[in-house]
């Protein structure tokens, strides 16, 4: 199986390529970063080292090619392979989407009637669906029939921590991995026979799972990480350590995690251990991961549906509390870092439009709310105790 691999960075090389390879696929990797295309083709292998609690194994990934994302030959790899996969950022999916397109369309030129099936494994809620609409709005009405019939865009739950700075050898390709790996992806919309991929499980009942994963791991992390920013933690097991921050931390989980046992009919006592379980990954002191890895993109990360503002707005459906949920959210809109720049946008939106009217634009939640109030509470707050120590 011919297999393409967007995004050559830590997730692709410590998750999913290392899969994809362990599974006796023929894989490529491409990426906008030079450095590193040259890097996988002069040293052609890397390890991933897999840590945890008492337990640690190297893996020895090679058998690969790489190829630059502006390469004009990016267009027939996409058209001849069976499976293509994204690891890049959500950001960056609209790029890839007119790339992915107009590998389609030679695809359809050439006759090709061998299904593709593409799943982007992102911090985003169904990002694949998200890259088919991109897709379909490329590609002319006419051939919306071979999509349907062919290409299929398969939404997964992806989990694990790939520090962005884990290299252990001499070949800057070798990094540390968490050792926990889950990868969970819709059945339902696959075109043609569903891949074998060590590791990889087959769901008929995703929607549960990314819920269960953004809702929690990712609501989870990101407050850990804006917490520990304002205390001047560097990393996240640093953070997590802090007596204050993991009890806000652990209680902002509850809360989001009281929505889904609501949604889906959970079990309580299992969606708690799960929690816990989180918890103990975060403390993991071998991974080395910096708060700046996961507090980035603010915007991203208090949009409506995402990882802080649909809890909140869960709990409110649902009349459960959300008291710790506002304390993460106002301390991401605390986040100012001058690398980030979305960071600074929220600033200087919030120097210009106040933080009612700033929230309300990235966050669509209503200006008079009590909700509202309560961040606004939670922010000023903030504010009066670390305002001389905004940036570092």
């Amino acid at each position: 199986m011919k297999v393409l691999h967007f995004g050559a960075g830590n997730i692709g090389r410590g998750f999913i390529g290392k899969t994809m390879l362990q599974s006796g696929v023929n894989l490529t990797f491409s990426d906008v970063n030079q450095n590193l295309i040259d890097a996988l083709n002069y040293y052609k292998k890397y390890k991933v080292k897999l840590v945890g609690y008492n337990y640690e194994r190297i893996i020895d990934v090679n058998n690969f090619q790489a190829v630059d994302l502006n390469n004009p030959d990016i267009l027939n790899i996409i058209s001849n392979v069976n499976l293509i996969t994204t690891a890049i950022g959500s950001c960056s999916l609209n790029k890839i989407g007119l790339i992915l397109a107009k590998g389609i369309i030679l695809k359809i030129k050439l006759k090709s009637t061998i299904p593709l099936n593409i799943i982007a494994c992102e911090n985003k809620i169904q990002a694949s669906s998200y890259l088919k609409g991109i897709v379909f709005k490329q590609i002319p009405i006419k051939y919306h029939k071979y999509l349907n019939e062919y290409i299929g865009f398969i939404d997964c739950s992806i989990d694990t921590i790939v520090p962005s700075t884990s290299s252990f050898e001499k070949n800057i390709l070798s990094l540390i991995a968490e050792n926990f790996q889950e990868w969970i992806v819709n059945k339902k919309q696959f075109k043609g026979t569903i891949p074998k991929i060590i590791d990889m499980i087959i769901s008929n009942n995703l929607p549960s799972f990314i819920d269960r994963k953004i809702l929690t791991l990712n609501t989870g992390h990101a407050i850990t990480a804006y917490l520990g920013w304002i205390k001047k933690y560097i990393y996240i097991h640093e953070s997590i350590k802090d007596q204050d921050i993991i009890n806000i931390v652990k209680g902002a989980m509850k809360e989001s995690g009281l929505t889904l046992i609501k949604k889906y009919n959970f079990n309580q006592k299992s969606h708690f251990a799960y929690i816990d379980k989180i918890l103990t990954r975060f403390q993991n002191p071998f991974l080395l991961d910096k708060i700046e890895r996961i507090a980035r993109n603010p915007l991203q990360k208090l949009a409506k549906d995402e990882r802080l503002i649909k809890p909140l707005l869960s709990a409110k459906k649902y009349n459960l509390s959300y008291y710790n949920l506002i304390k993460g959210i106002a301390a991401a809109l605390y986040y100012r870092n001058k690398n980030d720049l979305e960071s600074l946008k929220i600033d200087n939106l919030i120097k210009t439009l106040g933080i009612r009217k700033t929230l309300t634009q990235i966050s669509n939640l209503q200006i008079d709310s009590q909700e509202m109030d309560l961040i606004v509470c939670e922010y000023t707050s903030i504010n009066k105790i670390f305002s001389k120590k905004l940036y570092n």
